[in-house]
């Protein structure tokens, strides 16, 4: 699996240099990493988000949003998304109580519709729905 992380040919400085050009002081730790479009999340805050917020730049490959609510109980806080080729940057992912340090996330992983980083699952066992014979 291709990591949204490794395809990035950018330093941690440069990224979160990157980030600063619009206001916002955050570590690499802070920011996630995703294959998921500019438009999914734009797509996101207008149909699943809770709050939209308000955009501050809404551009082709950019969008800095303030004050979004994405799901209810999560704090309201300011959302970038930012298009560097093949991998987007994001600031403002929530990350759960109990959930492990942010990783670099994978082609697969979506944060668009929740922007939250989850703690990890437990599997849950299925119960067996065997008849007993008397």
């Amino acid at each position: 699996m291709n990591e949204a992380r490794e395809r990035l040919q950018m330093t941690d400085a440069e990224i979160v240099g990157h980030i600063a050009r619009y206001g916002y002081r955050v570590s690499v730790a802070q920011i996630a990493f995703t294959s998921e479009p500019v438009d999914d999340f734009r797509e996101a805050r207008a149909r699943k988000w809770y709050r939209a917020g308000v955009f501050r730049v809404n551009e082709p490959g950019l969008l800095v949003i303030e004050d979004a609510q994405p799901r209810p109980g999560q704090r309201t806080r300011d959302i970038v998304v930012i298009s560097l080729g093949p991998t987007r940057i994001v600031m403002g992912v929530e990350i759960k109580p109990g959930a492990p340090p942010l990783a670099s996330g994978s082609s697969i992983q979506r944060y668009a519709p929740t922007m939250e980083w989850a703690a990890a699952e437990k599997p849950v066992a299925a119960k067996s729905k065997l008849k007993q014979r008397a």
